[in-house]
């Protein structure tokens, strides 16, 4: 029986190796559609009719990159393995415990004083002392408090940001240096904007750096359609 269930384990186990994952790579110059296996580094032209080996040679992608091809297999260099996700967590994310601490005290700690913040910091620093297992439990509470508005009530951010950036500037253009535009539909939307950014600045390992929304505030900011200039008097 024993020896049974060990053949059915390695049976198991030799499937689960053999099952092949496939990444896109980008298309080459001719337009061909392109996988990579990364487990025998296989690359295959995909279409309609069937896929088939890419032809052994030097093949030029669309984006400038070469491959290279030795029967049906890819030399693995940095075009291929840019193309396999890495299974890591993103660099430029941080933990929950870190984003309920910036949110309570506010990311330049203008509600430091608070009770909400005290609470956070403690839990950040349970959980930078934590053991790996321990932490799992600890940002799973994290993930709790960042919802639970009444116990850590987040820091209320200035009309322009945290971080004066041109979203702010959008802010001021379009609600007025003083808000005597504030009643119309496009300060609604530039405090929108303002808002997306801050919520971005929170999670980013380095939140004085631009975020995702803080790119598109650089291309809106010339739209005086979209963004008019605030004309209202004081």
């Amino acid at each position: 029986m024993m020896i049974r269930s060990l053949l059915f384990l390695v049976t198991l186990l030799s499937s689960t190796i053999a099952i092949s994952e496939w990444y896109s790579l980008p298309k080459t110059t001719q337009g061909q559609e392109l996988r990579y296996d990364n487990s025998t580094n296989r690359v295959e032209v995909v279409n309609d009719t069937g896929n088939r080996p890419l032809w052994s040679g030097v093949h030029k992608l669309e984006d400038g990159r070469v491959l290279r091809i030795q029967k049906g297999v890819a030399i693995a260099d940095q075009t291929v393995q840019h193309a396999i996700p890495s299974p890591q967590i993103q660099p430029d994310q941080v933990d929950a415990c870190t984003v309920l601490e910036r949110q309570s005290c506010g990311l330049r700690t203008d509600c430091g004083l608070s009770e909400s913040c005290q609470l956070a910091h403690q839990l950040q620093g349970f959980y930078n002392s934590a053991t790996p297992s321990d932490r799992t439990k600890i940002e799973s509470q994290c993930k709790e408090a960042i919802n639970n508005k009444s116990m850590f009530p987040p820091c209320p951010t200035p009309p322009t940001g945290a971080y004066r950036t041109v979203c702010g500037d959008i802010v001021i253009k379009s609600c007025g240096k003083f808000n005597q535009c504030k009643e119309s539909e496009a300060c609604g939307a530039a405090h929108q904007l303002v808002s997306m950014e801050s919520e971005e600045r929170l999670n980013k390992w380095v939140p004085s750096e631009d975020t995702y929304t803080t790119r598109q505030c650089k291309k809106a900011y010339g739209d005086d359609k979209f963004f008019p200039l605030c004309e209202k008097k004081q």
